[in-house]
């Protein structure tokens, strides 16, 4: 989920729940992903901020868009302050500052996603580049309780990152 006014900024790595309609207004209850995984992991209720329905974007995949992967040039990444941006996928191998982004893995010939990535790029024991991942709700425990995530290391010729 994406908030935002245009001409004014966006804000990303949201949740929403279903619309409801207040006064007279359709309004998104809106809450950060860490809120979110919190009260997944501990079963209780999150207070979420509500959102006239106009203000808020949901992120899905354009099928029909020719463009795979993000642009690499700078005046190919302009974008119109009225509307949130489209984020690509771009391939982790050409990224730097890896840590903490959102990352798909193709691993069975599908992409697992909701995974963040915990390290930068590095040689294994094997003499290949990869990269360790772990799942966002586990991303988000570690930075709230201190413990650990379970961490799955991934090939970066197959990890895609949020561009």
């Amino acid at each position: 989920m994406i908030i935002g006014s245009p001409g004014q900024g966006w804000r990303g790595d949201l949740r929403a729940d279903d619309p409801l309609m207040r006064e007279g207004g359709l309004l998104v209850p809106v809450l950060s992903e860490s809120d979110f995984y919190r009260c997944e992991d501990d079963g209780s209720e999150a207070m979420a901020a509500l959102y006239p329905a106009d203000q808020v974007w949901v992120e899905k995949p354009d099928e029909d868009s020719e463009r795979k992967i993000a642009p690499r040039h700078l005046f190919e990444r302009i974008v119109s302050t009225e509307t949130p941006c489209v984020r690509y996928p771009v391939p982790a191998s050409e990224m730097y500052g890896l840590v903490g982004r959102r990352v798909w893995h193709w691993r069975g010939g599908e992409f697992a996603f909701d995974l963040r990535c915990v390290t930068e790029a590095y040689e294994n024991a094997s003499g290949d580049i990869a990269v360790r991942v772990c799942p966002e709700r586990d991303w988000y425990r570690w930075a709230r309780t201190g413990k650990a995530p379970t961490m799955d290391e991934a090939l970066i010729h197959l990890v895609w990152a949020e561009g």
